[in-house]
């Protein structure tokens, strides 16, 4: 019997690749035209007739013991085409889940000889087993891959050789051998310089059953749990867009129409010109009470209150904007505390003048950089924090010149891009959302001769799938939560406190005093300086929250019409031993 290495000719686009996943779901499978070799590899014959790997899905705690006992006979294996993956989202797309939802994925493959009979692959011949979980990418597949203790993220398989060579990098290498010692190592030495040699695909390891489960199923079987959820992180920077995607760009519509009038350079009136700054501006809009706060004039606290939509709140509709824009520089851009990666906006910024309201005695236009004015209204506006001397307000932002306005959307798209990589991390394994994967079984064959290379036999692509988020439901039962009767005082007595917070002075003085200053948002920090410890009971815990959760739900039901869905209950006459 002779052996030959992986399938040739697979397609190199995302198209082609999800034609070549499907595969026949009954009967006797079909030898595709591409495959040549003397043993074959794909899901048990019987199960599904497909020469990819057969997804199970199983809810049960022994679900491995469960599925190999199955596999021991015909009518066990049949019962497992019930329990094939056949979930779909709404394009049609099979669905996975994830073990968070109680739901697990067995990868079942069978491999076999072509001679005469097809007889069973020996187990003896078989070095390792495994199956690798690709991306489908705009230019084809591309696998999870490591390097020298670090994790690359997702590469085109292309970089390897293709998605036919050996996972393994140091399998990869010695397929150009030549078995003489000298020449083998020069050529192992310039091999290595080049660094995508050395990558190493993300390999989740088959195991071959049992013996007397193949021995009883006559067939020589592998299983392997389907990886659908993972905390590795790729040492590359998340990406915002995917290469080449300019519909966020710095001139998009998109970009354009979130940013305040002043940062897409047209000119923008500010409240309250020539009035010096006061923190209570952004209470008195924001979070109004029935007095003015601290420092506001009535006549700004009745302006601050007009309908923003009408023209008598133009003062309004101005202070909105200006928070705005503070919110914007500070929380979106963080110019006022970025680093390098933030200089040329700063730069763009500390160009700009603004004018301040001309006095009477004033003979030439008075000005304030935006820079400096800017990062100290956000420190006394949005921080509430004390800037050195008042703030006298500026009468407007100046409308920029076209070529301005170009290098500040630039800038603001260059700390956007900072702040997310800052934000957002580093790209994680199944971090992108709707992403469609593969799944691909191979085979290792031992030499035929000692030092001899090693085989690799690969089956067909499962068909593309997508990982469902963590809050789809995957049709599970409900883990229940057994709460204390409140209305049982000897009970409640019972429960003593099992958990301990730290309270710092300034958050116990803020509790101690009257709930509807509080609620007011005129709570206070002062008093005396002494920390607390604080001690509660879970169960007691457990109950505020489900109290608060239903009163929320009620509240959000009005908006969001989503009670019936989301909330089910149903009466039983008994509880505990009453």
């Amino acid at each position: 019997m002779t052996t030959h290495t992986a399938l040739s000719n697979h397609a190199p686009n995302a198209a082609a690749s999800a034609k070549n996943a499907r595969s026949m779901r009954a009967g006797t499978p079909k030898k595709p035209a591409h495959q040549s070799h003397a043993i074959e590899v794909g899901a048990p014959r019987d199960l599904n007739g497909a020469y990819s790997p057969a997804i199970l899905q199983r809810s049960d705690d022994d679900f491995i013991n469960a599925t190999l006992d199955d596999l021991r006979t015909s009518t066990g294996r049949n019962s497992l085409r019930d329990m094939l993956a056949q979930a779909t989202n709404k394009q049609g797309v099979l669905k996975l889940y994830q073990p968070i939802q109680r739901q697990f994925h067995v990868a079942l493959i069978e491999s076999w000889c072509t001679t005469p009979g097809e007889p069973r692959l020996d187990p003896a011949k078989v070095d390792s087993a495994g199956m690798v979980l690709r991306r489908i990418g705009s230019n084809g597949y591309e696998g999870w891959m490591r390097s020298k203790g670090h994790v690359r993220g997702w590469t085109p398989l292309a970089r390897v050789g293709g998605d036919d060579t050996d996972p393994g990098s140091a399998l990869r290498l010695q397929r150009g051998l030549t078995g003489v010692a000298d020449i083998d190592s020069k050529l192992m030495g310039y091999a290595q310089e080049n660094s995508d040699n050395l990558l190493n695909e993300a390999i989740t390891p088959m195991y071959v059953a049992p013996p007397d489960v193949c021995a009883d199923a006559a067939k020589t079987l592998f299983y392997g749990i389907v990886p659908t959820s993972s905390s590795e992180l790729s040492e590359a920077d998340a990406e915002f867009l995917p290469p080449g995607d300019d519909s966020f760009g710095p001139q998009s519509a998109g970009f354009q129409a979130h940013l305040v009038d002043a940062l897409r350079g047209a000119e923008m009136d500010l409240p309250f010109p020539g009035e010096t700054l006061v923190a209570g501006w952004f209470q008195a809009s924001q979070m109004p009470g029935d007095v003015p706060p601290a420092g506001v004039s009535q006549d700004q606290f009745d302006a601050l209150q007009q309908d923003p939509t009408t023209s008598d709140g133009a003062t309004a509709r101005s202070m909105t904007r200006f928070i705005m824009l503070l919110r914007q520089l500070g929380s979106e851009f963080n110019v006022f505390e970025g680093g390098k990666e933030v200089d040329d906006l700063r730069k763009l910024l500390k160009k700009i003048d603004l004018p301040l309201v001309l006095q009477d005695d004033d003979t030439t236009q008075r000005t304030v950089q935006a820079y400096d004015f800017l990062s100290r209204a956000s420190t006394v506006l949005l921080e509430q924090g004390a800037a050195s001397g008042s703030m006298e307000m500026p009468e407007s932002f100046p409308a920029l010149s076209a070529r301005d306005s170009v290098k500040l959307a630039a800038a603001l798209h260059k700390a956007m891009l900072a702040r997310l990589a800052a934000v957002k991390g580093k790209a994680g394994r199944f971090d992108e959302p709707n992403a469609q994967y593969v799944l691909r079984a191979f085979v290792r064959l031992k030499p035929m001769v000692v030092g001899g290379p090693k085989c690799i036999v690969w089956s067909d692509y499962s068909d593309p799938f997508v990982i469902a988020p963590w809050y789809d439901g995957a049709g599970a039962p409900p883990l229940q939560i057994l709460l204390p009767d409140a209305s049982d005082r000897d009970m409640l007595k019972s429960l003593k406190p099992n958990i301990s917070f730290v309270v710092p002075a300034a958050m116990q003085n803020l509790l101690n005093g009257k709930s509807d200053d509080l609620m007011k948002g005129n709570g206070s920090t002062s008093g005396p300086g002494l920390a607390w410890i604080c001690s509660f009971n879970i169960p007691i815990i457990t109950i505020c929250a489900f109290i608060v959760l239903n009163i929320f739900l009620s509240l959000f039901n009005i908006v969001f019409g989503w009670m019936f869905f989301l909330k089910i209950c149903i009466p039983f006459p008994k509880f505990g031993n009453k």
